[in-house]
């Protein structure tokens, strides 16, 4: 690793994550401190037995699994909710590995491509062309056949599919009840949100955007230059960009495009990769092989790690572990330690495939994500906070009992009490060191929700 720059202690983030794929449930202990369920799971390359690592010191978890896996080309994803995760193998055939019990089974055969779903939906397509999702151990065929085998599939958490096909009418949308259509718009170095309701890719010298369900659906952003390098916010509120030959990334917002500041970098970069809870930015430059990190929050350049680029790795476990490939090994380093320490090393991992898992063994103890966070509080000295409201109420029953609820599903949920008779009792979610981190978090819940920051009543 190359020494990272020295820094101030990074601010703390609790992200939220509800059920499914959108990070790990987090829920205060005692001393205030989040507790995620997040393990890393292998899957040999060349066929065997996968293993569970517990985080922080990727020691091998107590966890066996009951039956080898075939060779492997790539992870597919991982439905949380119904506890599998899933692969393609060698042959062309998606396998599925259940999270309880350990046993690995075939689960689709002669597949040209699979991906997951925001909701960990499996989307496959066959090798005659024919789209398949599943969801719930449930599957569900689409009508038709596409226009051709895609590279890629995207899915929306709803019937709405998108496939990438070579050609200028690369991108390919399939409804439910609907003949599959083309739409002129470039594939290449496309991104997406993580519901898929607004793509983007480079067009010439600018970044053309996709807005496929709104009226007004296409837009164009000058980012003065050729783009080189896409990404949106987990949230989907930004738009991270790099130009080509320049040595900074840019950060849009979504809705109205207006350049919301720059993070320099050390050199011109080609890819870009989010942590998944929207604190930190993994950023690959156009030369050598190691991955630079980027604070979003702080807008900072943290440092830079020796490592290759590929599908599975590098990323970032629980907003706080950055993995990567370290020779023949697999390492993890705390971006929440003021030099980066090393918290551990899988000796021999690196030709492996690697997963980060929002799950546990019930046998394992929850990991502390946050060593040092105060337990949530309507203030916290000099530093702000915002919290995520759910809900007021002037019944304190009622109050605890929804918090209790949210906590029962791993959401860092507390009541704010009030401070005076007239004022209500606070559901709320957090705290979070931001605006962007709390918008983030209440965007994934699917319901109503607005920030409230205790220091500006």
């Amino acid at each position: 690793m190359i020494p990272p720059v020295r820094h101030a202690s990074l601010l703390l983030i609790t992200g939220l994550a509800a059920c499914g794929s959108g990070g790990p449930p987090q829920i205060p202990d005692a001393e205030g401190r989040q507790v995620v369920a997040i393990s890393l799971l292998r899957w040999p390359m060349a066929g065997g037995n996968p293993v569970l690592y517990r985080f922080p010191t990727l020691q091998t978890a107590r966890w066996e699994a009951r039956g080898a896996t075939p060779a492997l080309k790539r992870v597919v994803g991982a439905d949380i909710d119904q506890r599998q995760a899933f692969a393609l193998d060698s042959k062309d055939g998606v396998v599925a590995l259940d999270l309880e019990s350990g046993r690995s089974r075939p689960f689709l055969t002669d597949i040209a491509v699979a991906d997951a779903g925001p909701d960990g939906a499996i989307y496959a397509v066959a090798r005659d062309r024919t789209l398949t999702s599943v969801s719930g151990r449930l599957p569900t065929a689409y009508p038709g056949k596409l226009p051709a085998i895609p590279v890629a599939l995207i899915g929306t958490g709803t019937d709405q599919v998108y496939a990438l096909v070579a050609g200028d009418s690369g991108l390919v949308i399939i409804r439910q009840g609907q003949a599959p259509r083309r739409e002129e718009f470039p594939v290449t170095g496309m991104v997406h949100t993580r519901w898929g309701d607004l793509l983007a890719a480079a067009s010439g010298d600018e970044v053309e955007l996709f807005e496929p369900t709104a009226t007004h659906s296409r837009r164009t952003l000058d980012i003065g230059g050729k783009p080189a390098a896409l990404a949106f916010s987990p949230s989907g509120h930004r738009l991270y960009a790099v130009a080509e030959g320049d040595e900074e990334v840019q950060r849009f917002d979504r809705y109205s495009l207006g350049r919301l500041g720059t993070i320099e970098i050390p050199a011109p970069a080609i890819d870009l990769r989010p942590d998944p809870l929207g604190r930190f930015l993994l950023v690959r430059p156009a030369q050598g092989d190691s991955v630079w990190v980027l604070d979003v929050v702080t807008s900072e350049f943290l440092g830079s790690f020796n490592t290759t680029w590929r599908g599975d790795l590098p990323t970032l476990a629980a907003g706080r572990w950055l993995l990567v490939r370290e020779g023949a090994d697999v390492v993890s380093y705390d971006l929440f330690d003021a030099e980066f320490a090393q918290s551990g090393r899988i000796r021999g991992g690196a030709a492996d495939l690697w997963q980060v898992l929002d799950w546990a063994p019930r046998s394992e103890a929850g990991t502390i994500a946050e060593p040092d966070s105060a337990a949530p509080q309507a203030t916290s000295g000099s530093r702000a906070v915002v919290f995520v409201q759910i809900s007021s109420s002037q019944n304190p029953a009622w109050a605890e009992e929804l918090a209790n609820k949210m906590k029962s599903q791993g959401l860092p949920a507390s009541v704010i009490r009030p401070k005076k008779q007239d004022e209500f009792y606070r559901v709320v979610l957090g705290p979070y060191p931001s605006r962007e981190a709390a918008d983030s978090a209440g965007t994934r819940l699917g319901q109503p929700y607005f920030l409230y920051l205790p220091e500006a009543r």
